[in-house]
């Protein structure tokens, strides 16, 4: 296990508005006021589809595990909840690795890991923690051959 613990520094309140692609956005906020290391506290709306990865199996590939192909999903949807980390990418950037539920007009609940794509329908609510005492980065696992969280302390 790895870990670090800090505290939630500064609470971001976001409104994403009808036709914005939710990722670019809250990428395009962390960037702008320089969070990089945070947690997404809260998040729900409404898309007009919704485009996620799921794990697939990836045979020959060191941990046989992967996202590879899109499930995409065209007709408006509810977005019930969305949950994941924001790291600092080596460039300086904010990487956000963030995971949605969804829900169609019947209840039926699909989700996975976020992608770019995904346009607000009427609204998306987002709150980001940004966060202190703690470090954040995505390395790659040598096991499994994907990107996982490294939690530092910050001196």
């Amino acid at each position: 296990m790895k870990y670090a613990a800090g505290n939630i520094e500064k609470v971001h309140v976001l409104r994403i508005q009808p036709g914005e692609d939710v990722l670019n956005c809250i990428q395009a906020y962390c960037d702008q006021h320089h969070i990089l290391n945070g947690v997404i506290l809260s998040g729900i709306g409404s898309l007009d589809g919704c485009t996620f990865f799921d794990p697939q199996e990836i045979p020959g590939k060191p941990g046989c595990y992967g996202y590879v192909t899109a499930i995409n999903l065209p007709t408006p949807i509810e977005l019930v909840g969305l949950n994941g980390i924001i790291c600092a990418e080596p460039s300086g950037s904010a990487a956000p690795h963030i995971h949605a539920c969804f829900a169609d007009k019947d209840g039926n609940e699909y989700g996975g890991h976020l992608k770019e794509g995904n346009h607000v329908l009427v609204t998306v609510e987002l709150v980001i923690g940004e966060l202190s005492g703690v470090k954040m980065s995505r390395k790659v696992d040598p096991e499994k051959a994907v990107p996982v969280l490294f939690p530092e302390q910050d001196a």
